[in-house]
């Protein structure tokens, strides 16, 4: 037996506590070797996706966050993790683009945030669903054509409508708890446990763990909110200004936008996660700021669509090209240096961008005034979505949405 082999067999001797205090040890690229030499390693790696929490917390902390929320239990940490890293070489890979659905009213805002491995789609009729892992249809179609945003997690789904009514559904197991509420609002934030709102300038928050959905006044602030984040118990109101205030239990942080204060006005839409992690961009202003990066153009190619995954930024033009903008590439550059994903064809071109993480790669969501474009980008090609994906979370999600139906249909 060769000495590689003996360090193999000792390593499988230890307890499985101790060989997971050593793999925790291991850097991403090593630890995917790690999984091919032999069963029992790939075993134990594949099923401590705690591991791979802390890879990505570690190495894509803040984009790794995103694509959990947006692919829920369709990806787990390892595969978050694996298709993270070669997104920087996204446009090398074979991409397929094909037109998924054809909408009956032109509009610019067809397709609601991707959220828990669904995706909301607007059309004349109402709002429909359709599971990411095979592209389903998912049967509890909403008879709300005004859907404004709609949030899940594994106990509550969050509805809001453009009339400004927040409608909340929570799964309980004690009948004594209260299982729905409706709020007043503008717009809102859905963590684990908790759900921030604001209507007009004042913020609530409503705390999911209670027996009561109850929701209480937490700040009121002095300017028109723009965006709202929560982050790591903060939350963070973007303004009309171009200030960004920064609340937690005990203080309130104010500070300006880094940007010509002239262009402050010219700012249209803001993506952000926290206050350094943001886009603001309009016509032809783009203003990036990261935890690595800040970058700041005034004569920007005019941008039709945006996604903003931290590192990088898909870009939708006029011409129908989706452009990859990655920020390490942009260090000693006075002009932006694009990549091209693709083109869409028929010269449609993307209104809006999303982005699900797969197990074999991610798909970009890509929606023009009257159709849905998939483009999927197979990393692994080899690894294919489970068949049976219903699991107990995704049952409770669905009840929610039929009761959600319910309360829409009979106009309560």
């Amino acid at each position: 037996m060769s000495e590689s082999s003996d360090n193999i067999a000792l390593i499988n001797c230890l307890p499985v506590e101790t060989f997971l205090e050593i793999l925790l040890r291991i850097d991403g690229p090593t630890l995917i070797r790690c999984r091919r030499v032999c069963k029992t390693w790939m075993d134990v790696i594949d099923g401590s996706d705690n591991i791979w929490h802390e890879l990505c917390k570690n190495e894509f902390k803040t984009s790794s966050n995103l694509a959990k929320k947006k692919c829920g239990d369709l990806s787990n940490w390892y595969h978050i993790y694996r298709n993270l890293k070669l997104w920087p070489d996204v446009t090398t890979y074979e991409k397929t683009v094909k037109e998924f659905y054809n909408f009956n009213l032109r509009d610019r805002s067809h397709v609601l945030d991707i959220n828990y491995g669904i995706l909301p789609l607007k059309d004349s009729e109402g709002t429909v669903f359709y599971d990411m892992a095979h592209l389903k249809y998912i049967p509890v179609a909403l008879p709300e054509r005004n859907c404004v945003k709609i949030c899940n997690n594994d106990t509550v789904s969050v509805l809001l409508v453009k009339k400004g009514i927040i409608y909340v559904q929570r799964t309980v197991n004690d009948p004594t708890f209260e299982c729905e509420k409706t709020f007043i609002a503008d717009n809102f934030i859905l963590s684990d446990d908790l759900l921030h709102f604001y209507k007009n300038r004042d913020v609530f928050k409503c705390n999911l763990l209670k027996k009561d959905l109850s929701s209480r006044l937490i700040y009121h602030s002095n300017y028109e909110i723009k965006e709202l984040q929560f982050n790591n118990d903060i939350i963070y109101l973007f303004t009309d200004c171009g200030k960004i205030l920064c609340i937690d239990e005990n203080s309130v942080v104010e500070k300006p936008i880094n940007c010509p204060i002239e262009w402050v006005k010219h700012i249209k839409n803001i993506c952000a996660i926290d206050d350094r992690n943001f886009i603001c961009y309009s016509r032809n202003l783009f203003k990036i700021e990261t935890n690595d990066y800040q970058h700041l153009y005034l004569d920007f190619p005019p941008i039709t669509a945006l996604f903003f995954y931290i590192d990088m930024v898909l870009i939708g033009l006029r011409s129908g090209e989706i452009l990859l903008y990655k920020l390490s590439s942009q260090k000693k550059a006075s002009m932006p240096i694009f990549e091209t994903l693709t083109v869409l064809p028929d010269e449609k071109f993307p209104v809006q961008l999303d982005v699900c993480e797969r197990k074999s790669g991610p798909v970009i969501v890509a929606s023009t005034f009257f159709e849905l474009f998939l483009i999927e980008i197979n990393f692994f090609p080899d690894e294919h979505m489970v068949k049976n994906t219903f699991t107990s979370n995704k049952m409770n999600l669905y009840k929610r949405l039929r009761k959600l139906k319910d309360i829409l249909q009979t106009g309560d």
